[in-house]
């Protein structure tokens, strides 16, 4: 695969582990997603996710954020319009997570 659909890009200095997802999440996927976000969580005091290149999560995208949520600070960076914006509004992820816009 050339192109990963999940990424981590490792803590350095005071900046906090980054995982970066693009495309879908859904059930097919969702493990992986989970597992590369609790890796990445492991012994740090923040975590960022990138999903403004998600086009599509479900429920259980939003249980494994939740999860994470509840193990470390969580960060997440949306685009300002779109679906993956209101999801977390309507889930209340942005209720516990501090959530930023990039447009790309």
């Amino acid at each position: 695969m050339n192109d990963p659909q999940f990424r981590l890009t490792g803590a350095s200095g005071e900046q906090a582990p980054i995982v970066t997802a693009a495309g879908d999440i859904d059930l097919a996927n969702v493990t992986e997603f989970q597992d590369m976000m609790t890796k990445a969580a492991n012994g740090a005091s923040a975590l960022t996710v990138d999903l403004a290149g998600v086009s599509y999560c479900d429920s259980s995208a939003v249980r494994a954020l939740f999860s994470v949520a509840a193990i470390t600070k969580l960060s997440l960076v949306v685009r300002s319009e779109g679906p993956i914006r209101m999801l977390l509004s309507v889930s209340g992820l942005d209720r516990v997570a501090t959530v930023t816009t990039a447009d790309r």
